[in-house]
């Protein structure tokens, strides 16, 4: 009964939130007029913004209000869609149709939430007059956030969509030190994508399940052929080692449950490896064991190279388990033991197959796939070497004709 008697204050709330349902499924215009393939939604800029407020060292603010000040800002668009300035709208008009959309949002909430109601135009009006420490702020933030999104667009597009316009004179438009800061980092690691883009690497990336003989084969390759090798495992491990590594338990107990590393960790920790051997004039690299998931194949291409080759080293998982045996008898690897062993084969035949079919068959012209199958340890140096004489890297680095014959 005292529901039925209360309904009438809860319905409209209801209503608003039904009505900032709609910011979901309004993309930012912004990036639909550059032609951006599946931009954000409005929703998901406001979201961000209010994580970059959470993350905010200033003291000097109401950090709660910036959060809230986040969340409402773009509110109005539930009503209004996202207006931009080529849309033939002037500022006034665009402000006054903004307020009015705030004002029916903050009257759906009057009837049962009087003080959030108040609360949602007072904090709006003060973020839209930018007089305020915490409205400059976020007013920072907001285009700190659109900075951040159009640098992830042009790598998600692999250089070749350049939004550079969205970052001309932004130090006439942030203003308050911290934002500053963050945004030149951000402009560092742009320059670092696009430069990285000019400058092209011999990468392949030797593939198969745990035990197969990879990381044996690749580092006798490179030896012999000039080579960097890689090794993720190594690299995570060596992670796990290094003094005051954030990352070190959380790698640790992933090994051990045979769960794939987030792509962001290992493909950062290729960068830099890479990056190092760059500076001493290596390009030319052997990848063992990686890419291990969808996630890390598409990031890999995203954000270091994108025309890579691949072969594949298969044999029986009995020889597999066989070999893992073997070498967990002389192995310090946390991840060998009997215990691990079934995890990792079942790991790989759900994670690491389809990176099989995504290299194999994704129609990279002239960046070969080869398999290797029924792989023999003893055997496993002719049958690279005679793969890799066909693979258009190795005929383009001229010096490998003398190590191949």
């Amino acid at each position: 009964m005292e529901v039925q008697d209360q309904q009438h204050l809860y319905e409209p709330s209801l209503s608003f939130l039904h009505t900032l349902e709609r910011l979901k499924n309004i993309p930012r215009a912004g990036w639909v007029k550059r032609g951006v393939r599946s931009p954000e939604s409005v929703s998901d800029h406001s979201f961000r913004m209010v994580v970059l407020c959470l993350m905010l060292k200033a003291t000097d603010v109401d950090k709660e209000k910036c959060i809230r000040m986040a969340a409402y800002h773009d509110m109005g668009e539930a009503i209004i869609g996202d207006i931009t300035p080529s849309d033939g709208v002037s500022k006034e008009d665009k402000h006054l149709r903004e307020r009015l959309a705030i004002q029916f949002l903050s009257a759906l909430n009057q009837p049962g939430n009087m003080a959030f109601a108040v609360e949602l135009e007072s904090v709006w009006k003060e973020y839209e007059e930018g007089k305020t420490k915490e409205a400059q702020l976020v007013r920072d933030i907001d285009v700190y956030e659109r900075l951040v999104q159009a640098k992830e667009y042009e790598v998600r597009e692999r250089g070749e969509k350049d939004l550079g316009d969205f970052f001309v004179q932004w130090e006439e438009i942030i203003t308050t030190s911290e934002i500053k800061r963050w945004t030149e980092f951000l402009l560092r690691e742009r320059e670092t994508f696009w430069s990285r883009k000019k400058a092209s690497a011999v990468i392949i990336f030797v593939l198969g399940g745990p035990g197969v003989g990879k990381g044996t084969q690749c580092a006798q390759l490179a030896q012999d052929l000039k080579f960097q090798h890689l090794s993720v495992g190594d690299l995570l491990r060596e992670e796990i080692d290094r003094l005051g590594s954030p990352f070190a338990s959380f790698i640790n107990e992933s090994i051990q449950s045979s769960v794939i590393i987030p792509a962001q960790l290992t493909v950062n920790l290729l960068k830099t490896k890479m990056n190092v051997s760059k500076t001493q004039g290596k390009s030319r690299f052997l990848i063992d064991g990686y890419p291990r998931s969808m996630d890390q194949a598409v990031m890999f291409e995203e954000e270091i190279q994108d025309s890579n080759s691949a072969i594949l080293l298969e044999c029986s998982d009995d020889e597999m388990l066989r070999r893992l045996r073997k070498r967990a008898e002389s192995s310090k690897r946390i991840d060998d033991n009997p215990d691990a062993f079934k995890k990792r084969l079942d790991t790989y035949q759900k994670e690491s197959l389809p990176v099989v079919d995504h290299l194999g068959g994704s129609g990279k012209e002239g960046w070969p796939f080869a398999i290797l199958d029924d792989f023999s340890i003893t055997e496993g140096d002719h049958k690279i070497f005679t793969t890799l004489r066909s693979t258009k890297p190795f005929l383009e680095v001229q010096t490998l004709a003398i190590a191949l014959d």
